[in-house]
């Protein structure tokens, strides 16, 4: 036998295997590149034409050209989001079906109604995408002109002055609790009729989101008194936020991307990226910005960890005003 072919043969097998080994190395990125290889929905747990839908369409209009597939929105509202939510919690975790929440993820659990499930156990966060204050602005013929004004004059006559909202009792509940003062609060079924009885002068002032109130503050038809926010809202420079006069409030509702829990880590990231890149666009931030929102981003451990601070924060006013707890879960 010739010692060159006994050695070659011998050298077949484990050239073999290197060959596999390379075949398996140039197959995996390709592997993991293959997400989204088809449409992907965005469920939406509010109604149509409202802050959380705005956002969300601008945002999957952007997701779709980074993605390079169609990206869907869906909207299921209901149940104070629970029907919207469930949804994606019940999903199949492989990223097709996403959830574009807010915060009354971690609100219901605590104040109702009850969710059938456990959004920290049944949701993996991906990025937040924007952040929206609350304004609180006033009946132009109100005699107060700032919210340093306005506290000065609710401690002067208890329970006296009025405010509206679109039954956020849980968020003027806390600014009331922080600020000392008593203020007769009237809950609404919708943001517009609170804020229409604001203007013409049915109730003293009006608790809302910056994007609801931002045209008739500009209009004139309120005046703005203090932003809940961090800093101040570009759209409204000369509005003091209510840590500025000393009120520890600083309260923002957030707009996040969430997959079912077991979506594939590599989904998540890519994801996550995509969601990265597109806060960073101008476009998208600017044209959020125009309307009082920020556009934010955030690593899927930095969104669980403020989900979880959140939850914290509103199981402590829970114990402060058991009156807000309802028990009836989601059917």
């Amino acid at each position: 036998m010739n010692m060159h072919s006994a050695g070659a043969r011998r050298r077949l097998p484990s050239l073999a295997a290197a060959l596999l080994a390379l075949v398996a190395l140039s197959i995996a990125p390709a592997a993991a590149q293959e997400y989204p290889s088809q449409a992907i929905r965005i469920i939406v747990p509010y109604p149509p034409a409202g802050s959380t839908d705005i956002v969300a369409r601008r945002y999957a209009d952007f997701l779709s050209k980074d993605l390079g597939q169609s990206v869907i929105i869906e909207n299921r509202p209901g149940a104070s989001t629970n029907i919207g939510n469930d949804a994606v919690a019940a999903a199949r975790p492989d990223g097709y079906t996403l959830l574009f929440g807010a915060n009354g993820l971690v609100q219901n659990p605590v104040f109702g109604p009850i969710p059938s499930f456990d959004p920290m156990k049944s949701l993996d966060p991906i990025s937040l995408v924007a952040r929206l204050a609350f304004l609180v602005a006033a009946n132009p013929k109100t005699p107060f002109s700032s919210a340093k004004e306005l506290i000065v004059a609710a401690k002067a006559a208890p329970g006296k002055l009025s405010i509206s909202s679109a039954q956020l009792e849980i968020y003027v509940e806390l600014m009331k609790n922080r600020a000392e003062i008593d203020l007769l609060h009237i809950p609404y079924k919708g943001g517009a009729p609170a804020t229409t009885d604001a203007i013409s002068g049915q109730v003293d002032m009006v608790y809302a989101l910056v994007p609801v109130l931002l045209p008739h503050v500009q209009s004139g038809r309120l005046k703005a008194l203090g932003i809940t926010s961090g800093k101040r809202v570009e759209t409204l420079p000369a509005v003091p936020t209510f840590g500025e006069i000393g009120i520890d409030y600083h309260i923002t509702i957030w707009f996040g991307l969430l997959a079912p829990a077991g979506t594939p880590k590599r989904v998540i990231d890519r994801l996550a990226r995509a969601t990265q890149q597109i806060v960073a666009h101008a476009d998208f931030a600017q044209r959020l910005r125009a309307t009082g929102v920020e556009a934010v981003s955030s690593q899927p451990d930095e969104f669980r960890a403020e989900m979880h601070n959140e939850a914290a924060l509103w199981q402590k006013l829970a114990r402060l005003m058991p009156s807000l707890v309802q028990t009836n879960p989601t059917k």
